[in-house]
């Protein structure tokens, strides 16, 4: 009886440390909420599509730890203890546009998101700290107030670690993962230059500046998010920005880039090797497009029907295990096609990554 209880010990105090010498880190990536106010000079409530689709959402996010996933996704259960949520832009739809009802429009919808995402985790109705970046829809030129808040915001996010010198961009640590996030874009100057669209507010400055102070040659993880996809026209991203921003990340260890803005249903990925941009890529740093979480309004052709009622949004863990072997970055889609009113488990995504072991 003796040996039986001390194999049983052993057994038990082996499976202890396997467990412990796996660290799991997992958050969610969300992108587009596009919270839509009925137009009105005074509004008092949501489009009822955007409305359906954002309050279901947040009911979801409220509930998502602990949900099971499937044996073919993996299996499992979503962590009880999510990081946080990181949320690619667009969160309002207004800001983008100018006089009539607009004005009054903005500032409903911005309250609204504040209102249901919060910000630490325990101001809103979700139970996670919230790290967000802007989208053309809450400011093209990134001069609006909701712009102005988000620099507000960045004061009191929890766990910041660094914030640009214009206090719109900033970045954080989950563990071994340094995340970074970049506004609409990745490029340099303030402005908008001639001939281009979005202006970048010296996003790019930030990051290299960024990199060389918080991770410099540690090789520890990053992931960077922005707003626009870096794949798109040359009219949105100007070509050298986007040489440039491949140039700052290359010799880093970047496991993945998130944005927005282009609403892709169910959600997806790609790869990007500095020189092109393709799902069948062996080499090079993904890039995930969440889909659009809240996105949906009242078809303006077809009044009483909806129009964007496809949404998703992603969860992702990092399994930091000790060596770098065994490391692995699982990024899951979670996917609707009817505003919500139904979803489950559409994709997931699963790599080797190294993540270096860390100094006592």
């Amino acid at each position: 009886m003796n040996k039986v209880k001390s194999y049983l010990v052993f057994s038990i105090l082996q499976i202890i440390a396997n467990v412990s010498a796996a660290e799991k880190y997992s958050f969610l990536v969300v992108g587009d909420p596009q919270y839509l106010a009925e137009k009105s000079h005074s509004p008092k409530r949501l489009d009822p599509y955007s409305e359906t689709a954002n309050s279901r959402a947040i009911a979801l996010l409220k509930s998502f730890s602990g949900r099971s996933i499937p044996e073919d996704h993996g299996g499992g259960k979503v962590s009880g203890k999510i990081l946080g949520l990181i949320n690619t832009g667009d969160l309002i739809d207004s800001a983008d546009k100018n006089g009539a009802n607009y004005p009054a429009m903005q500032k409903f919808e911005w309250e609204r998101y504040k209102a249901d995402y919060g910000l630490t985790g325990k101001d809103g109705l979700i139970p996670f700290p919230v790290y967000e970046v802007h989208g053309n829809h809450d400011g093209p030129q990134g001069d609006t107030f909701i712009v102005a808040d988000i620099i507000e915001r960045n004061r009191k996010r929890p766990g910041i670690v660094n914030r640009s010198d214009n206090g719109l961009h900033y970045s954080w640590n989950w563990g071994p993962l340094h995340c970074i996030n970049l506004g609409i874009f990745a490029g340099e100057g303030g402005k908008r230059r001639n001939d281009h669209h979005y202006a970048p507010r010296s996003s790019l400055e930030f990051l290299r500046e960024d990199l060389a102070r918080e991770v410099g040659k540690s090789g520890r993880p990053v992931i960077i998010s922005f707003h626009l996809h870096p794949n798109c026209p040359e009219y949105d991203w100007p070509k050298e920005d986007l040489e440039a921003f491949w140039k700052a990340i290359k010799a880093f260890n970047v496991l993945a880039l998130f944005h927005g803005h282009t609403h892709g249903s169910p959600p997806n990925r790609i790869m990007w090797d500095g020189q092109q941009f393709s799902s069948k890529l062996a080499e090079g740093i993904e890039v995930f497009n969440p889909d659009d979480i809240g996105a949906a309004k009242t078809d303006p052709k077809t009044p009483g029907q909806g129009v964007g009622l496809l949404h998703g949004f992603l969860y992702v863990e990092l399994i930091d295990k000790k060596g770098t072997k065994e490391d692995r970055l699982i990024v899951r889609s979670y996917a609707t096609r009817d505003n919500w009113q139904s979803h489950d488990w559409h994709t997931t995504w699963n790599r080797n990554i190294k993540i270096p072991d860390r100094k006592n």
